[in-house]
Order: structure tokens, then sequence, then C-alpha cells
């Protein structure tokens, strides 16, 4: 059932993937038009049209990248997407943020581990108190 589940993850991912490259090339596209046709005068109405099915072309292709992400259930973490907008490798800025999530779990633990022991240490010396001291202490 899991590897059913990753296969069917895996194979949106790549939907996902193969929309975005078509859209990137639908940009392309348009970004080439434009060029050309601040540079062509005889042709300008023939170019606009063309240039206006692209942008049609490229709504359409952002439609379905939007519909095709909304079936993916992964999470990307903003830091992460932020990070590699700035131009860091996605996979050192994935491998850094699992290790500070490891960290982080790891410092929690310790924490938990330590209350536990605290109660048990605290639980220990209320058993040896007997019943006049915890009597006295009440008052």
């Amino acid at each position: 059932m899991e590897r059913k589940r990753t296969s069917e993850g895996e194979a949106k991912l790549r939907k996902l993937e193969e929309e975005v490259e078509g859209t990137i090339d639908t940009i392309w596209q348009c970004m080439v038009q434009v060029h050309d046709l601040s540079n062509e005068t005889g042709k300008l109405e023939q170019s606009q049209k063309s240039l206006h099915a692209n942008l049609n072309n490229l709504m359409e292709n952002i439609e379905r990248v939007h519909k095709v992400s909304q079936d993916i259930d992964d999470k990307i973490p903003l830091e992460v997407v932020h990070r590699v907008d700035r131009g860091q490798n996605p996979d050192t800025v994935m491998k850094n943020h699992v290790q500070q999530a490891l960290t982080r779990n790891l410092e929690a633990r310790t924490r938990v581990f330590g209350a536990h022991a605290l109660e048990s240490t605290l639980s220990e010396y209320m058993k040896m108190w007997d019943a006049d001291e915890k009597v006295s202490l009440n008052k």
C-alpha cells in the first residue's frame, strides 16, 4: 500500500514537473515574441495575434500547474523556498534543514527525558517523607 502511494506521488510530481516545464517554455516563447515585436514593423498584426495566442496558452498552462499542484500533499518549508530563491543549492538547503530538525528533535527529547527524570526523583522523595512531614509542610 505504501509503495503504491509513493508511486502515485511520484507520478503527480512528474506531471507537475512537465506542466512547469511547459509553462517555462511558453514564457520563453512570449519573451522572444515581445522582443521580435519591437523589431518588426511590417508583420505587426500577425505577431500580435501570435503573442496573444501564446499569452492565452500561458494562462492555460498556469491553470494546469495550479490544478496539478492541488493534488500533491507534500509541503516544502518556506525557509527552504526563500533560500533556493536566493540562489542556494536546493539539495544543500534541504540537507541543512533536515539536520536542524534532527538537532531540535534531539534537544526536545533531552528536555522530555530530563523532565521525566525530575518527576521520578521528586516522586521518590515524596515517598520517603512520612505522613507527619507532609502535614507540617501544608500548614
